[in-house]
């Protein structure tokens, strides 16, 4: 009897022995190996990561880029180029004349490099070029300033590879930090990345021959100052599902001469400042028609100037445009067949304004109107004033809702400002000369036929992108025009924080932007319940120096005299390279046996209390 009162006690010692076993199977600790954790947090379009610009560079390997000499392990220097090939952190400083940094990682090792006072120039291919990674993140130092360059003419190589921009990343790319940055792409592109490129820090100067930033997946900007003069495009996202967009958060982007400003699918701008002065499209939102291209702005201040443009709109979008918040200026020259605001009117689109302030003065040719459920009201009507001609909006009661100053002559003018209703009187002047006008009459508008920005898109240039022209749309039939408008992407895989606005694509409620039942001919309204994005960040790890990306073997390190110099020869390295990765699958298949012995004894220990406990019952 006094044996059998112990088998509750024992029963239950087993149990947490076992536990415990299982626990340390699961997390590694017996073997010391670190648990997975993900160094990545948050739900919205910045990762944590992405936001830090001051991580710790104390373990840090270095690059003296002037010497060529390498302190620390992951890279190596060879006919004049820093190969970095090991998950981690490293620092680059000095002038390297003619010679890329390049990185060669694995496909799932995360890559932080800090420019600490870093002036890289090579003449026939990009500075930087990320062939394979993860996720880099380039970091500006603090109180720097950094240049990465390249020639005119790429080599042969270069171009094979399809390699067009003085920062050049088949992966993704983050750029952030506090210091400055000076990007000179004079082949062809400044930064181009084929999948997310994300802009979160930094004083950053793009000058390129063709696009400023050209990117595949989305462009995303937060407290950075950016800078962009480009022969082409200040900014494209393109890809060949249409799924391409460009979001800002925060920070200020200045695109003072460019072709088209921002050209992506879907364009959201939910704070900052941007300005661009542009010869075509300012923001130009375009797609097949399998997708509806979007404008959504919720805030900050967007201003579009255009002095010569004949044909191009200001805000254009093949879609839709939503204006909830903020504040967008838009001044075109008044002559020519352009337009302030554009959109897809041919093929369904709206244009509302449901909050914010909106000044658009351009020409009266090929005007479109704006929606009138749209949740604020607004004045449209042919005005002409001069260039440097003073524009105000009063209420009834004489309050100025609006006094601005037209950079551009213009014959026609769209006004909304915060507190406009429909139906409503205000007194508007131009250049002193008074004139009632109500709000929402949209009687003066020839908004039938459609702005040749809402039909070309992108305009007609060689080389750039060119919207969809009406041929090509009336081959559509019903059942190919989706349900719903076209989902922005989800951020990277990464976690990451939440937007003030909850996500790229911050649509109006219901209230603010009524919907109409979407008719099968109809471009497709953004749905009122747009779920917000979520994704699955999977397992995210990071590997320090001299270790796997997953923390669980040390990898070896080189001799003590290979220093990555430039005498050292490639074939001397990758005998190295293969000694390393021999040293790693065995310290792995190590990992796995002990694992299995651990889970063995694990198992052993359980039957035994079940055994231990079966006798004492008896």
């Amino acid at each position: 009897m006094s044996t059998n009162r112990h088998i509750d006690a024992i029963c239950a010692v087993v149990t947490v022995l076992t536990v415990l076993l299982a626990i340390l199977f699961m997390n590694g600790a017996a073997l010391g190996i670190e648990p997975i954790t993900d160094e990545d947090a948050g739900t919205g379009q910045f990762t944590a990561n992405d936001l830090d610009g001051a991580w710790d560079a104390s373990d840090a390997a270095r690059i003296d880029l002037t010497d060529g000499t390498i302190t620390g392990n992951g890279a190596y220097i060879v006919d004049g180029d820093v190969h970095i090939v090991y998950a981690g952190k490293y620092v680059l400083t000095g002038t390297l004349a003619d010679g890329s940094v390049i990185v060669e990682a694995d496909g799932d090792d995360k890559i932080w490099l800090l420019l600490d006072g870093a002036d890289i120039r090579c003449e026939d291919s990009a500075a930087l070029l990320v062939e394979q990674a993860e996720k880099v993140f380039l970091t500006l130092a603090d109180g720097t300033e950094n240049v990465l360059s390249s020639g005119p003419a790429y080599g042969q190589d270069a171009v094979s590879a399809n390699i067009d921009g003085a920062v050049y990343s088949r992966d993704d790319l983050t750029i952030n930090g506090s210091g400055a940055l000076t990007v000179a792409g004079e082949y062809q592109h400044g930064i181009v990345c084929n999948d997310d490129l994300v802009i979160a820090g930094g004083t950053v100067t793009v000058t390129a021959a063709q696009d400023g930033l050209h990117a595949n997946d989305s462009t995303r900007i937060a407290n950075a100052d950016l800078t962009i003069t480009a022969g082409d495009d200040g900014v494209t996202v393109s890809n060949d599902e249409n799924t391409g967009y460009f979001y800002m958060e925060s920070g200020s982007v200045t695109i003072p001469s460019c072709y088209e400003g921002i050209e992506a699918v879907n364009v959201t701008i939910d704070g900052g400042t941007l300005d661009i002065t542009s010869t075509d499209d300012g923001i130009n939102a375009n797609g097949n028609g399998s997708v509806s291209p979007v404008v959504t702005v919720n805030g900050g201040d967007v201003r579009i100037v255009n002095t010569q443009g004949m044909d191009a709109d200001g805000m254009d979008s093949n879609g839709n445009i939503y204006i909830n918040g903020g504040r967008v200026f838009v001044s075109m020259n008044g002559t020519g067949m352009n337009s302030a605001v554009d959109y897809g009117s041919e093929n369904g689109g709206v244009c509302q304004v449901n909050g914010g302030t909106l000044v658009a003065c351009g020409g009266n040719g090929m005007v479109e109107s704006l929606d009138t459920a749209s949740a604020q009201g607004f004045v449209e009507t042919a005005a002409s004033g001069a260039a440097g001609t003073s524009l105000t909006l009063a209420d009834e009661s004489g309050n100025m809702l609006l006094d601005e100053t037209i950079p551009n002559a213009f014959t026609y003018v769209m006004l909304s400002a915060p507190g406009m209703t429909g139906g409503s009187a205000y007194t508007l002047s131009v250049g002193g000369t008074e004139t009632q006008v109500t709000a929402n009459d949209t009687s003066g508008a020839s908004g039938g036929f459609g702005g040749m920005g809402g039909m070309f898109g992108g305009g007609m240039r060689m080389g750039g992108g060119r919207g969809a022209f009406p041929g090509q749309n009336e081959e559509i039939t019903s059942d190919q025009m989706p349900e719903t408008a076209q989902a922005t992407p989800a951020a990277d895989e990464d976690e990451a924080e939440t937007s003030e606005n909850g996500g790229i694509l911050a649509t109006p409620d219901a209230q603010a932007a009524p919907q109409s039942d979407t008719q099968p001919q109809q471009l497709p309204q953004e749905p009122d319940d747009l779920p917000p994005m979520t994704f699955d960040p999977g397992e995210q790890t990071f590997g320090a120096f001299g270790q796997s990306n997953d923390g669980s073997a040390e990898l070896p390190e080189l001799p003590e005299d290979f220093n990555g110099s430039m005498t050292r020869g490639r074939e001397q390295f990758m005998q190295q390279m293969q000694q390393d990765e021999a040293a790693v699958m065995e310290s792995q298949t190590a990992i796995s046996s002990e694992s299995l012995i651990l889970l063995g004894i694990s198992v052993l220990v359980l039957l035994a209390g079940i055994l231990l406990a079966a006798k004492f019952k008896h």
